[in-house]
């Protein structure tokens, strides 16, 4: 039998050519509504001809195209798609029954339980199949009819064609129940998948409505649904409530669930979810090949959801990963979206053990009023850029640029037990790249650039910290607060001063020098502070001793 598809109201719709003709137009007394003023009242007819299908233009306002071809009359085959106003309707030959494989007919209160792998089997799915010795089994299903099932992959391929245009998973899941309401005849529909090992319904279509949902309230058999994933089959029941199988079940009774189908959504080895298919009201609405049809929908729609996950998996991580390498090295980077992947999310702000470090150029006010935008921005660049890559090299992260100052931390995000150690290197390599770039500079007949560096160990809030509208990974507390005076108010041009924590933590590592004793808003009493002068060698860090580090 011929069919006409389309959509009304976003809903779309089947109509058999049961007749001899069907009319078409914005009328309520025509056989196909088509309710737009850009339709006539009585704007076309389909009419059986000797010839076949037939369709006629009745002298409409806007004409009849057959696939994007103006006429007033034409020949329509299957396959074959009219444009009238602003709908599109495609024919479609319906799979004979005669062409329908040989299957044992369901009476009204028989069930069908079928296997994956007897689909698979069937269809040439089956990996092993081949290899496979021929059992009597294996040679009833071999027969199975090739023009049914070259018509259910011709409706297979227009699945395919759908669902591979689709890269998110709502528009998937949608797509999906779509489908199934355009290709078998249900009454309602229920999608579910499986999220951190939880079973949750995602989408519910009726056939007046259709409406997205997380509520788990919709009235699909979990009995049936239970069956389908722990066995791995696929079920088409034909009367529910007169089937034993089901009669524990609750929902079967409550929702008064007649017939029904319900195959797995299977990728790869696992299940990730289910299609459950049911009417309410007839029994016997369902047949084997609809089974087969669905079973076979449903496979390629666990493809196209694991996809656009993937898919959106990707962008994701593309987004935060742009995101994190604004203050990250990429070693760090690669270990926070490692991290995120086995825990499935970000580690939230936290109290931690952390050295922050403060540089800052010398001078750069009076510098900002002798020259030009272009000049101080390269300046400034190329300190930021020397800065960033002494930082980076030690795996640290850029907080933030304040003007002409560099703000950075170690020991977060990722765990660095030697982070104040990290700290002072990347300090050292940050002097050394200016006095490269010094040199360079007397080269050139420019003034040299002098830098003053602070670290200060403690314990901070370290994490995501921002309104709705923006955040910034960055750390908080008494001992950032601290570091910044010990930058503005005790280091030197071209010393990299460092608190009593950090020094306590890397005594062994570094040369340092005594700077006397300094009273600091956030500080109680006096601390005592300490400049970095040089690492210490392997072979000195074995025997040195306090006093012969701290001599001025």
């Amino acid at each position: 039998m011929m069919q006409v598809l389309y959509e009304t109201e976003g809903r779309p719709q089947v109509f058999n050519l049961a007749k001899n003709e069907a009319s078409i137009g914005r009328s309520n007394e025509n056989d196909i509504v088509l309710n737009d003023f850009s339709v006539s009242r009585r704007h076309a007819l389909l009419k059986r001809e000797p010839e076949g299908w037939v369709v006629y233009d009745n002298q409409s306002t806007n004409g009849v195209k057959v696939n994007e071809r103006l006429v007033p009359r034409s020949v329509v085959n299957d396959g074959d798609q009219l444009s009238i106003g602003t709908f599109q309707l495609r024919l479609r030959q319906e799979i004979p029954a005669a062409v329908a494989p040989a299957k044992r007919p369901l009476d009204s209160t028989s069930t069908c339980i079928r296997p994956i792998s007897e689909f698979n089997l069937d269809f040439g799915l089956e990996k092993s199949a081949a290899l496979m010795p021929e059992t009597t089994d294996h040679k009833k299903r071999a027969v199975l009819d090739v023009a049914y099932k070259n018509k259910v992959f011709e409706i297979l391929v227009q699945v395919a064609k759908t669902l591979i245009s689709a890269d998110d998973v709502e528009t998937v899941l949608d797509k999906v129940m779509d489908l199934i309401f355009e290709y078998l005849p249900v009454d309602r529909g229920f999608l579910l998948l499986e999220e951190n090992g939880v079973l949750k319904l995602r989408v519910t279509r009726m056939k007046s409505s259709s409406r997205l949902t997380t509520d788990g309230s919709a009235p699909y058999s979990r009995t049936i649904v239970d069956m389908v994933l722990r066995q791995k089959v696929a079920v088409l029941t034909s009367d529910a409530q007169a089937d034993e199988r089901f009669e524990a079940g609750m929902s079967i009774r409550m929702q008064q669930i007649r017939s029904a189908m319900c195959a797995p959504l299977w990728n790869r080895d696992s299940v990730i979810g289910v299609i459950h298919v049911d009417s309410p009201i007839h029994v016997g609405t369902f047949t084997e090949k609809d089974l087969d049809l669905l079973t076979a929908l449903a496979n390629f729609a666990a493809v196209a959801i694991e996809r656009a996950r993937l898919h959106e998996h990707v962008a994701e991580e593309k987004r935060i990963r742009g995101r994190l390498e604004r203050y990250h090295s990429p070693q760090v980077v690669e270990e926070i979206i490692a991290d995120a992947s086995a825990t499935g999310s970000f580690k939230i702000a936290r109290t931690k053990n952390v050295t922050i470090l403060f540089a800052d150029l010398v001078g750069f006010t009076s510098w900002s009023e002798k020259m030009g935008p272009d000049q101080l921005s390269a300046l400034l660049t190329q300190f930021f850029t020397l800065s960033s890559d002494a930082i980076f090299s030690q795996d640290g992260t850029i907080d933030k640029f304040i003007g002409d100052a560099v703000m950075a931390f170690f020991g977060a995000p990722i765990d660095q037990p030697d982070h104040a150690a990290r700290a002072i290197t990347a300090a050292l390599k940050m002097r050394e790249g200016v006095a490269e770039w010094n040199a360079k500079r007397a080269a050139n007949g420019e003034p040299p650039i002098q830098v003053r560096i602070a670290l200060n160990t403690g314990e901070a809030i370290v994490g995501e910290i921002g309104s709705a509208r923006r955040v910034d990974y960055t750390v908080l507390g008494n001992a950032v607060n601290v570091a910044a005076r010990m930058e503005e108010f005790v280091a030197g041009a071209g010393e990299i001063c460092i608190g009593p924590a950090t020094y306590e933590a890397t005594r062994s590592l570094f040369r340092v020098a005594q700077m006397g004793h300094f009273s600091l808003k956030g500080l109680s009493n006096q601390v005592p502070m300490y400049k970095v002068i040089e690492a210490v060698s392997p072979e000195e860090t074995l025997g040195v001793t306090p006093a012969r580090r701290e001599r001025l």
